[in-house]
């Protein structure tokens, strides 16, 4: 299973497939994520995937309407074994 360790929330679509390719399972982290929860992560250490997030964006023609595109958004993520819990 391949989830958010911050928000618990399990990924779908492609972003299996891109985590099934590291043959790592668990827990993955974004840079800030990893942060946040009080872990460092090791100089030197290599991201473990590219994730991608689609991001309806809203966009005002110049006669007015609103037009929604899609676009998307990538994430480097960090698996939970690369990190480091800091200890105060």
């Amino acid at each position: 299973m391949f989830y958010n360790e911050k928000t618990k929330i399990p990924y779908q679509g492609t972003n299996i497939e891109t985590l099934e390719a590291t043959g790592l399972t668990g827990g993955f982290l974004t840079f800030c994520q990893a942060r946040d929860l009080g872990y460092t992560i090791p100089k030197g250490t290599k991201i473990v995937a590219k994730l991608i997030q689609p991001m309806p964006n809203k966009i005002v023609e110049r006669n007015g309407k609103l037009q929604e595109k899609k676009s998307a958004r990538r994430f480097n993520v960090f698996h939970l074994s690369q990190l480091v819990k800091e200890t105060n």
